[in-house]
């Protein structure tokens, strides 16, 4: 069987909707050359075979969440870091540092969880990422405990810095592995971006485009080739926006402006 270049193979998982840890680390491939996945998909199998063994007899199953937790405290020192430090957003970094964003860190529960049989699924709330098992979240970060709906409601406010009531059905939703992927994504994308490490924002900027071909993802990425001076490219990727984003979008008159302004350089 051919071997699929990293990006490919990103792309691949996210249409079969496969294992987030195998997708993540061949995003980590896309962007750092060196990195082996099998390598890390093999140090996860140990972490999920230590799992089993605190399980016992009776085998894993939901109730053991807080196991997870705790296995990947003990063994890891999983904790959360700062989004500033791009190896706090690549899986192979999260398990050789234990330091990770929380959408990194729960990548790593989801994965260990699944190889023991215990269902643990991603949940993309608004400025934070947890986990669910059997309908109770958990912040990968924290302490491992259960969150019940006002602790959910504190960490979305802090997150987000914008008080909330509840929170809608679809931000409670199984994130899919395109989801993760794509959020992983924007993430790197706004962290490079800060270091202003053009290149590596405009690989991941292709990559949320190459994940998720939606106007706004198209807009985004005409916006970093603006900042970087490639005008062709942002005028195409702005132009885009305009024809398929519906009229009623907020920022519609904004980005005519900015057509008209690229356009300008050009002439």
């Amino acid at each position: 069987m051919q071997r699929l270049e990293p990006r490919e193979a990103v792309l691949e998982c996210a249409a079969r909707d496969g294992d987030i840890a195998e997708g993540a680390l061949w995003l980590a491939a896309d962007d750092c050359p060196g990195v082996e996945p099998e390598r890390w998909l093999e140090r996860l199998d140990e972490l999920a075979s230590e799992l089993r063994s605190r399980c016992g007899l009776h085998g894993c199953g939901p109730s053991d969440a807080p196991l997870v937790g705790a296995l990947l405290r003990d063994r890891l020192r999983l904790r959360g870091a700062g989004g500033g430090d791009p190896r706090a957003h690549y899986l192979h970094s999260v398990l050789e540092r234990g330091a990770g964003v929380p959408i990194a860190c729960s990548a790593i529960w989801i994965a260990v969880g699944a190889r023991a049989e215990i269902p643990v699924e991603g949940v993309n709330l608004p400025g934070h990422f947890v986990v669910r098992v059997d309908g109770h979240l958990f912040d990968t970060i924290a302490s491992g405990e259960p969150l019940d709906a006002d602790d959910v409601k504190r960490l979305v406010t802090t997150s987000t810095g914008k008080e909330i009531e509840r929170l809608e059905p679809a931000q409670m939703a199984r994130a899919s592995a395109r989801d993760m992927l794509a959020r992983m994504s924007r993430n790197l994308r706004r962290c490079y971006t800060s270091l202003e490490c053009w290149d590596q924002a405009l690989r991941a900027a292709d990559r949320c485009v190459d994940l998720v071909p939606s106007p706004a993802e198209r807009r985004d990425r005409g916006l970093l080739l603006w900042r970087m001076g490639k005008i062709v490219a942002a005028l195409a990727d702005i132009n885009a926006y305009l024809d398929e984003a519906p009229e009623s979008c907020p920022d519609r008159t904004a980005m005519t402006e900015v057509a008209g302004r690229l356009r300008a350089f050009l002439n």
